[in-house]
């Protein structure tokens, strides 16, 4: 989860300030219990700000869709009521917190927003500044107690230095960068994490901590940023202030909100997700982690049903050395003249019943272990066939792109009885399209291509759009869309070109998509069928083969 510390804060707020300055509130959204959307109207375009509380805590415009809940929640509906304009925006102080002035139908308001990490919440404040209302729960901590119809109290903070002191150095005595860290975090504000430790690395690389120090505090007040995406230690960070000579992953331009929510955007980060995509993927991957406990369960059961013939075995073995066996006996030793050459076999036994109680009770047990061998069997498959599905549903969710494909998917789960309906909502709001949509190109040769974008399209290509003479293609033993290559009348066999050139596409609509190469099944339309009753996308093969190929995805080569 990326993070957005006080100096990309303080950086996105000087860029908004003229961008959100009067506009007019159109609308608010809230598409998750912590995320605000408010749609504004400065006069010649529409804007979208978005604000988010909790692990991942931003504020700044965005472009992406989000769907909303039927019935917008209670906080909502009171900003909805209340505020008309927004007046301005500022930072608070050396913290990230952000205070947005609204004029209201009534009054004027403040909206405060605390962005700071899991203690992150919005609060409401009216002209006499007095708390309205909170996004979430207020956590009153120490002798901060932040109650309705209560006057704002600030966040207690310890005294630190004030990087904006024009001769503060560090002290002569830090000599490492891992000291110079630990000062930067302790002693400092305002100061972050991530921008600590890039500062640490420079001055690792470098070796001069005054002259690193000051032209960071030189950069910092001229504002003189260099916003970029870092990699450290494996871990993504977006940091305002990087010291020259290191490596970046992505660096702003001109647009910093553009920057920071191509960065949070799903494709970039599912962490980051908000409103029905987030939803979706929280229950199928809850239920993905049911079903590989369970699989793993009847596995373990498996295991001891597939030794039934040995019980019956050893009963049998009991019946025939009956003479040697007498009550009382904990076990005895017989010899399987079955095997070859003859072994001495060791049988436990149940000292309070008599010899052919004890071949009985192998041979009960036998027969119960029998019958549960296709019982388990026929659970395994059933268990590996819904992973298959919530797995192409997990890919289904990562590969869209428009609010009706992700509709699809909550209709399919619906369907499914993983998520329960909304009480109240009308039938018809979350109705699916009567076609399902297809991505569709053309083989080096001319042939049409076409490959499904989630579950739903997946089964209509296959069940609907695949001819007997058709190729029909799929990603081996991993999630993936199903391809069909058209023979469109052409009676010749298809070139080697066009086999290959479809099969890298359906390796790179797959989970194998990040791949150097990928198994791809090809079969003939003839050999795909769909079971009775089956989940959608599930299909059975007849005869087929695999080619190992390079992931290609056209469209976004096109885009």
């Amino acid at each position: 989860m990326l993070n957005v510390d006080f100096f990309i804060l303080e950086l996105l707020v000087a860029e908004l300030g003229p961008q959100v300055f009067g506009t007019r509130i159109a609308k608010v959204h809230q598409p998750a219990d912590d995320c605000l959307i408010f749609k504004l109207w400065n006069g010649r375009r529409n804007l979208k700000l978005l604000l988010q509380v909790g692990q991942g805590a931003r504020l700044h415009l965005t472009t992406q869709e989000f769907p909303n809940p039927f019935r917008p929640p209670r906080f909502c509906q009171l900003l909805r009521a209340r505020l008309r304009t927004l007046e301005s925006i500022k930072m608070h102080s050396h913290e990230r917190i952000v205070e947005l002035t609204f004029s209201g139908a009534d009054q004027r308001y403040r909206l405060i927003c605390e962005l700071i990490g899991t203690r992150s919440n919005l609060y409401l404040f009216d002209e006499a500044d007095l708390l309205v209302d909170a996004l979430l729960k207020p956590q009153n901590r120490g002798e901060r107690h932040l109650q309705r119809g209560k006057p704002y109290q600030p966040l207690s903070r310890q005294p630190l230095l004030d990087l904006a002191t024009p001769e503060l150095m560090p002290p002569a005595e830090i000599t490492t960068g891992e000291q110079f860290e630990k000062w930067l975090l302790r002693r400092l504000s305002p100061m972050s994490k991530g921008q600590a430790a890039q500062l640490k690395k420079a001055v690792e690389l470098e070796g001069d901590i005054s002259l690193i120090f000051n032209n960071f505090q030189r950069d910092w007040l001229t504002r003189k940023s260099r916003v970029s995406l870092v990699d450290n230690s494996g871990k993504k960070q977006l940091i305002a202030y990087l010291p020259n000579g290191l490596a970046t992953l992505a660096t702003a331009t001109d647009d910093l909100s553009q920057f920071i929510d191509q960065c949070f955007s799903p494709q970039e980060d599912a962490s980051a997700e908000v409103g029905e995509r987030a939803r979706l993927r929280q229950i199928i991957k809850r239920q993905l982690s049911r079903l590989y406990k369970r699989q793993k369960n009847i596995s373990a059961q498996q295991v001891k049903t597939e030794n039934h013939d040995e019980r019956r075995q050893r009963g049998e073995l009991l019946l025939a050395n009956l003479h040697l066996i007498k009550k009382g006996m904990s076990e005895v030793e017989v010899t399987d003249w079955t095997c070859d050459p003859p072994a001495k076999t060791v049988i436990t036994l149940q000292k309070d019943l008599s010899p052919q109680e004890n071949a009985a009770r192998l041979f009960k047990r036998y027969k119960k272990e029998k019958r549960g061998v296709a019982h388990v069997d026929r659970r395994l498959q059933e268990t590996a066939e819904e992973i298959q599905w919530l797995e192409a549903l997990l890919l289904s969710l990562d590969e869209a792109l428009e609010s009706a494909e992700i509709t699809d998917i909550g209709q399919e789960l619906l369907a499914a009885g993983l998520i329960p309906p909304v009480k109240g909502e009308p039938a018809g709001r979350h109705k699916v399209s009567g076609t399902p949509q297809l991505n569709e190109g053309l083989s080096p040769g001319g042939l049409r291509i076409f490959w499904g974008r989630n579950n739903r399209s997946n089964d209509y290509l296959s069940a609907r759009m695949t001819d007997r003479d058709d190729l029909w293609f799929h990603a081996h033993n991993i999630p993936g869309c199903h391809l069909v290559l058209k023979r469109d009348g052409r009676g010749r066999d298809f070139a080697p070109e066009d086999i290959e050139y479809a099969a890298r596409i359906a390796a790179g609509y797959s989970r194998g998509k990040d791949d150097a190469r990928v198994e791809v099944i090809v079969s003939e339309g003839r050999n795909i069928s769909r079971p009775k009753g089956s989940r959608p996308g599930l299909v059975t093969l007849g005869e087929y083969r695999t080619l190992l190929v390079e992931p290609l995805r056209i469209l976004d080569a096109q885009k």
